[in-house]
């Protein structure tokens, strides 16, 4: 089988040539679901020299169809051969046959790419929108913690928070347990401290709100203010953090800014607590090669192609977030982020305005997260991974309005 494809506006018109039979259905398949990952949602089939089609071409037909409901998109078939025509009509899945191309598909159209560091798209969600940062909790690398120095965050729909904490009533056993979290529109993905386990979820569920005990947390209550959409370019193939981070304080006109990307992973970055600080005994000063006692820290880069939920703030200038919560990002001079990156099995994201709350639902509530990191810039001269960066996806941000305590 041939396959070839061409833009046409907001159309995809891929041509399929010989028979969609049992040693061709896979091939088909997976072409398709590969154009609508990259964000092609609405798919013309041109039928004209589809020669025969079997049962397994049709599953693979089904495969395609369901992948564009989750999306809201659509395909349809022109110019079907009559065999095609007929074995679609006689099996119940005529309604994909069309006569003639849909309604605003033109003849021929260049595809209209993003230019280099820009988003693809800006949608003004709420010109007016801020957020309030705090910081409830402030444990400092490497102090011992005590109970005095925890609090109890309850982490509703409108709080944005990261950090270290557990969940659990029982004071002894959250000791040993503190770990990275990050908390999203009432949504908790917590990592233990311990090395190669999944992370834990607490989700949103009708009159239950997550509750974290923590020993350091930044909080953001509020809304955010733009939404901005970015794919990759004929020569540009994925956007760095601080890229992201960048686009976002252009955007709000602001040099401290809240952000949520949701998108496909180019890459990650990072590191994670292996052991709980409560274990420590004392205030410590530990330093390489100790630390690799207490965090590890990726040698790759990781994750290509799943999919991250990212919180974070950033800041340029060093007034406002303390510093020794920020880590600097090498490639912007003066740049500084706080982020964490909870990793899930990959979903295509539909195009255009999205809700962020929703898209935040369609994401947790799918296969379980795979893992959490704290997003670092690896810039090490000639061995260093460099920064985390992402394919294509959506970054909310906000502007913050100030920092409270």
């Amino acid at each position: 089988m041939q396959i070839s494809h061409q833009k046409r506006g907001e159309f995809l018109l891929v041509k399929a040539k010989g028979r969609l039979d049992a040693s061709w259905a896979d091939h088909f398949s997976n072409t398709l679901l590969d154009h609508i990952r990259n964000g092609h949602h609405h798919l013309v089939i041109d039928g004209s020299d589809l020669s025969f089609l079997s049962s397994a071409g049709i599953r693979s037909l089904v495969n395609i169809h369901k992948a564009l409901l989750a999306v809201q998109g659509e395909f349809h078939i022109i110019h079907a051969t009559s065999f095609v025509d007929n074995t679609l009509r006689s099996t119940g899945f005529g309604i994909w046959l069309a006569e003639k191309p849909p309604a605003g598909m033109p003849d021929m159209t260049a595809e209209v790419r993003p230019a280099e560091g820009k988003p693809e798209k800006i949608f003004t969600i709420n010109a007016g929108a801020k957020m309030t940062l705090s910081i409830p909790a402030d444990w400092k690398p490497w102090q011992k913690v005590v109970p005095g120095n925890t609090v109890t965050l309850r982490l509703d729909t409108t709080t944005f928070a990261l950090g270290i904490g557990t969940s659990g009533e029982n004071i002894d056993e959250a000791f040993l347990r503190f770990g990275e979290f990050m908390a999203v529109c009432g949504n908790v993905v917590y990592q233990p401290p311990t090395e190669g386990e999944y992370p834990d979820f607490l989700l949103l569920q009708k009159d239950y709100v997550p509750e974290l005990l923590c020993i350091q947390a930044i909080q953001c209550t509020g809304f955010m203010s733009h939404l901005l959409r970015f794919s990759p370019g004929d020569k540009k193939q994925f956007y760095g953090m601080g890229e992201i981070v960048a686009m976002a304080m252009e955007t709000t006109g602001s040099e401290t800014v809240a952000f949520l990307v949701v998108g496909e992973v180019d890459g990650l970055v990072g590191s994670a607590l292996i052991r709980s600080p409560g274990l420590l005994t004392e205030d410590q000063e530990v330093t390489y090669p100790e630390t690799r006692e207490w965090l590890s820290f990726c040698g790759e880069r990781l994750y290509a192609r799943q999919q991250a939920l990212v919180f974070g703030i950033a800041q340029i200038g060093n007034d406002g977030v303390p510093g020794h919560l920020l880590t600097r990002i090498s490639s912007y001079p003066g740049m500084a982020i706080h982020a964490h990156a909870s990793v899930f099995p990959y979903q295509p994201l539909k195009n255009g305005r999205i809700d962020l709350a929703t898209t935040v639902q369609h994401v947790v509530n799918g296969p379980p997260p795979l893992a959490l990191l704290h997003l670092v810039d690896d810039d090490r001269p000639a061995v260093g991974l460099g920064e985390s960066a992402f394919t294509r996806g959506a970054c909310w941000c906000a502007p913050i309005n100030n920092v409270c305590p």
